[in-house]
């Protein structure tokens, strides 16, 4: 990828952010017919597969990118944070026991 798409897209820090900023840059090119995220959390990279509605428009994007073409498919391999999609922290709540339930 070229290194102004990595830096536009490696300080995203979750699914919606970094597939508006994705299908913004996708933009001039056309209608996106499928699009992909895959994240590999050890690796801390997201692989995205992007296909246009034109295929004529495929290789201006792929080339505007720096990306590669898979079957062709743009193909990105964008470097995340290792905190990528973990803004939420989850608390386990205690159950009540069963005297407790009991009572109410």
């Amino acid at each position: 990828m070229k290194p102004e798409v990595v830096d536009k897209l490696r300080e995203e820090r979750d699914f919606v952010s970094l597939t508006q900023a994705v299908l913004a840059m996708c933009e001039p090119y056309g209608p996106v017919h499928a699009f992909k995220l895959v994240h590999n959390r050890g690796a801390a990279r997201v692989a995205c597969f992007i296909e246009l509605e034109s295929a004529k428009q495929q290789p201006a994007l792929a080339r505007s990118l720096g990306a590669r073409t898979v079957d062709g498919c743009a193909c990105l391999d964008i470097p995340v944070r290792k905190d990528f999609g973990n803004q939420r922290k989850v608390v386990a709540l205690a159950r009540p026991t069963f005297e407790a339930r009991l009572a109410s």
